[in-house]
């Protein structure tokens, strides 16, 4: 049978995000060591455990995709942790069928932050020496994608590598476009002709991430709740001085951004507008605290144009479009969503 954990917490509903305190999970002792810390080896080598996250909501079908593709990996990691968002039956009878997994059951959805979030503490308490992360929707492509990211871990002496994350229906483009030398790239074939690209990765879909990083950083922050958690730890990772690298041999395919990616300024620049309502609001938000988090003023300023040529000038003066964009942010840029 899976090893199954029911965890509840306080949420009642989207938008409250509570702390991992609150989740309440329970920890795993593993002999000889203490709990939480596995045993220490030099930046490079080789892991001997590597543990698998995945954070799923109600989408069982692409689930079971991305656990075949795990599974079958010619270098497969030694133990899988699914973390199930509050997902309905149809979720908990697909994750049946596999019972060699550890399944963490959460009694809300605490969106993707705060899953990883959970997903990972499991792993580390479980003696990970690196974490392999991913949404439901994403998988590998390929069964070499695990061993071709421990390859580059190894030849880079890096504590995270992210594949190339492919588009899975044109899978010539690339899932969310890289910025390089002041470009950006869209197609798969510009990024392989590249090379490794240092100290950038598109966190987290397919990851692979050293456990003493976290030890060292911390976890995701679940008071994200969904959209801009990845970028905050990218930036993060990197103020610690971390080693990078995006793995452009390795790819993990993954739904398109396209339909939320806007050309202006003649596709000079592009600004990301989720389709989503309730994505707009969290992307926007985050966005904001990112920037102030991180001093990233000018990073702002370059926002102020972007938004205010897509809203007024893309969408035709769509003056309540930008209003709501500028609340979301001012929101973001004051904080007060990471003191409640």
């Amino acid at each position: 049978m899976n090893s199954v954990c029911e965890i509840s917490d306080t949420a009642s509903e989207i938008g409250v995000q509570p702390t991992l305190q609150q989740l309440s999970l329970p920890r795993v002792r593993i002999p000889g060591r203490p709990v939480g810390v596995a045993a220490s080896r030099p930046a490079g080598v080789i892991p001997s455990r590597v543990v698998a996250v995945i954070v799923t909501r109600d989408r069982p079908a692409l689930l079971r995709q991305c656990l075949d593709a795990v599974l079958d990996q010619a270098r497969p990691p030694e133990a899988v942790v699914v973390v199930d968002n509050a997902s309905q039956d149809a979720t908990r009878e697909a994750l049946q069928d596999y019972p060699a997994i550890d399944c963490i059951r959460l009694a809300h959805n605490v969106g993707g932050a705060g899953g990883f979030g959970v997903g990972i503490q499991r792993a580390l308490d479980d003696g990970a020496e690196w974490l392999w992360l991913m949404d439901d929707d994403g998988r590998p492509n390929g069964a070499r994608c695990l061993e071709a990211l421990l390859a580059t871990a190894a030849a880079h002496r890096a504590e995270l590598v992210g594949p190339l994350v492919v588009d899975v229906d044109a899978r010539q483009r690339l899932s969310f476009p890289v910025r390089i030398a002041g470009r950006t790239l869209f197609e798969v074939e510009a990024l392989v002709r590249h090379g490794p690209v240092p100290g950038f990765a598109h966190l987290f879909n397919g990851a692979l991430i050293r456990a003493d990083l976290f030890r060292r950083i911390g976890l995701p922050d679940a008071r994200f709740f969904i959209r801009g958690d990845e970028v905050e730890f990218l930036f993060r990772a990197r103020r610690a001085g971390a080693r990078i690298v995006l793995d452009t041999a390795a790819h993990f395919l993954h739904p398109g951004s396209h339909a939320d990616i806007h050309p202006i300024l003649g596709g000079r620049f592009y600004a990301v507008v989720p389709q989503e309502a309730a994505k707009q609001f969290y992307q926007f938000r985050n966005r904001g605290y990112i920037f102030r988090r991180y001093g990233m003023w000018g990073w702002l300023a370059a926002d102020v144009v972007r938004y205010g040529c897509y809203f007024l000038i893309s969408r035709r003066a769509d003056v309540a479009g930008l209003a709501r964009w500028a609340a979301a942010t001012g929101c973001g840029i004051r904080g007060r969503f990471m003191r409640e």
